[in-house]
Parts: structure tokens; sequence; C-alpha cells
């Protein structure tokens, strides 16, 4: 708590209540933590539904997908500062008319697509047509016109140290991402490993199901858990192996409670930011496998869980290593959780975000 300070912070995101994702979650967190210290939190909920009753202890106001209309409301709102955790959509335009009206701005980083000038990743699963490569290309572009709304940043951060430094902004720092331990209780007649994200191209689902496949003699199932938000994936969740059962969207408790009960959690997405699911499998004592994504090394420098290096043979055979050595896979959960209930505290991190607000608005206020 800072005593006689007292910030009025904008948040500029989707609501977990519209969107549930880990961005989303973690705005969540960092709004109610604020609010516990003292602040005031006017969260813009982009996209989200005008006169629903979002049920938190700060201010939701619904704004559309436009940067104008995203700047209108803040300029409205005038607060002391602005987080933006949006991505790089409605993004060049709305900070520069925000930033030339007085407000600093910090910028989140929740993928390595936001500090990339050039991205270009056609989908991951499926056949590679035209439309694809178009789509592809049409994404590209805008990241790179969205690219120069940079200049118009006083901060930025990142929950992956391995994000920084990659976008022209003076200053930046590493701030974690912050989850609940919060768990509802979930039993499973079988042993089983969970992947848990929204089903779409760059998490990789796909991989997930073949590990199934190839893991039928292990008497393990592999549960999966997230909102089909790309619908080609459909048919493949349905027709996967008799080992394999997709359980559909789940709130971020019930998430927790399954991964409690798992023996690890798998993981199959591209790079991106910082994935939740390794915070909240980690705060319930349990290791992670992940395929192509080790954030800040942490998998292997702090024994964290496995990394496949994108090598699906490595990949498979380090899954069925965990399923045969339960006392490594339980020691590795454990030393885990350790690690994680202080690295991920959301009080130690919300302070840390504070003390950056105050800082640059002290830094603003001296002449």
């Amino acid at each position: 708590m800072t005593g006689h300070r007292h910030l009025k912070v904008a948040i500029v995101n989707q609501h977990p209540a519209d969107m549930l994702g880990g961005s989303e979650i973690q705005c969540d967190i960092i709004a109610r933590g604020l609010v516990a210290r003292g602040h005031q939190v006017d969260y813009l909920a982009v996209g989200g539904q005008s006169g629903r009753d979002y049920q938190v202890p700060y201010g939701v106001h619904p704004v559309a997908r436009r940067a104008d209309a995203i700047a209108d409301r803040v300029l409205l709102l005038k607060p002391d500062i602005l987080y933006w955790r949006f991505n790089k959509h409605c993004f060049a335009r709305s900070v520069a008319r925000i930033r030339r009206a007085g407000i600093p701005v910090v910028f989140s980083v929740s993928h390595v697509r936001d500090v990339s000038r050039f991205f270009f990743q056609p989908r991951a699963w499926g056949p590679l047509g035209f439309r694809s490569l178009r789509r592809a290309f049409k994404e590209g572009w805008r990241l790179y016109k969205e690219h120069g709304g940079f200049a118009h940043v006083d901060a930025l951060v990142s929950n992956n140290p391995d994000n920084l430094g990659l976008a022209p902004v003076p200053l930046q720092l590493h701030i974690p991402n912050s989850m609940t331990t919060a768990a509802e209780p979930f039993s499973w007649p079988r042993p089983y490993c969970l992947w848990v994200a929204n089903i779409k191209d760059r998490k990789q689902p796909e991989k997930f199901v073949e590990l199934a496949a190839r893991l039928q003699d292990t008497g393990v199932d592999f549960l999966m858990v997230g909102q089909l938000q790309s619908k080609s994936y459909g048919p493949l969740l349905a027709a996967g192996p008799a080992n394999f059962h997709y359980l559909g969207e789940k709130r971020l408790e019930e998430v927790n409670g399954i991964l409690a009960g798992s023996l690890f959690l798998v993981h199959t997405c591209h790079p991106e930011g910082f994935s939740n699911n390794f915070i909240q499998a980690w705060l319930q004592g349990r290791t992670v496998v992940s395929l192509a994504f080790d954030p800040g090394g942490l998998l292997v420098a702090e024994g964290l869980g496995r990394y496949a290096g994108g090598d699906m043979d490595t990949f498979t055979t380090q899954v069925r290593q965990l399923i045969e050595q339960s006392d490594l896979t339980r020691q590795m959960g454990e030393q885990a959780r350790t690690y994680a209930s202080t690295q991920f505290a959301p009080e130690a991190n919300v302070g840390k975000l504070e003390r950056l607000f105050l800082d640059i608005i002290d830094s603003a206020c001296t002449p």
C-alpha cells in the first residue's frame, strides 16, 4: 500500500467475462490488486457487452473495437496513467491520441508478435492454401503498421524476459504474471495429463491429439480443456483416439482443480508471452512438458519441466518418462510449486507495476 498516493489507472483489453484468455485473466488480477491498494481502476472492456453487470470491484466500461472509440473513452475518463494489454490491436492511433493528451502509456507484452516489427506465421494445421497465406501476410502488414505506436509509449513491461529489448521503448521491465491457486475439486477414473489453451492454430492442439495416439499403451488419458476458437479443429477433436477426451471450456478455478489431479501439464503452443497455464500447473505442484516453448528458459534452467525443442519424438519420450517415473514427476512438481509461490505471487507483482506507474508519473511531473 502506498499510503497517500491515489492513482486513477485505466486498463485496455478484452475482459475475462467476455473473452477468457491469459492476458484478460492477468488484467483482472492486476485491477483487483490495484483496487486493494487503494487505487481507482477503470477497465476498458473492448468488445464488451453494454449494460452487463461484470460483478467486479473496479469500473468496467465496454467500448467498441475501434482505435478512436478506445481513445475517446480514455480521454473522457482522464486517468493518471494507461496500462495497455490489448496487443497491437487498434494500437498506434489510440495511443498517439492518448499520449498527446498528456496521459502516460505503459504497454504490456502478451506475445512475441507484440514486439516484432515483422511477423509472419501461416496457419499451423490444415491445408496451406492461398487464402491462408493471404491472411498471414495481411496480419503481418497490420502488425508492421501498428508498430509505430511504440513512439508514444513511456514504458514496456513483459511477462517473459526474452521479449525485452525488441521494441523501440527506452524503459523496459520484466514483471512476471500472477495467478490464483483457488481450485474446484475434479475427479477422473484414470490417471491423466492435461492440455489447456484456447483451441486455435498457434496453440497446435493437433500435436496433443497425436501425442495421445502415440501413447495409447500407457494406460493414461489425455484431457484437453479450452474454447474451440478455430472451428476447423472440431472434426479432429471428435475423432481423437480412445484415450483422448475434449472437455470443452472451463473456468479458471475448474482448470486449477483439473491440474491438481493431473500427472502433469502438456504444452504444445508456439512461442508467445508467458502462458498462464505454466504458472497454474506449477502452483498446483505439477510439472510441465513443453514441445516448442520454454519461456525465459525456466523449464530447463530451474528444473520446472521438460522442453523438447520442437521435436515430436523427443516430446513423446519425455512424456512417457514422466508417466513411468512417478517419483521424479512428483519431485519436479514440488520443486515447481516452491519456485512459483515466490515468483508469481500477485501481491509482489502488482506492487512492481504500481511502483513503475508512480515512477513514470513522478518523472512526467519533473521539469
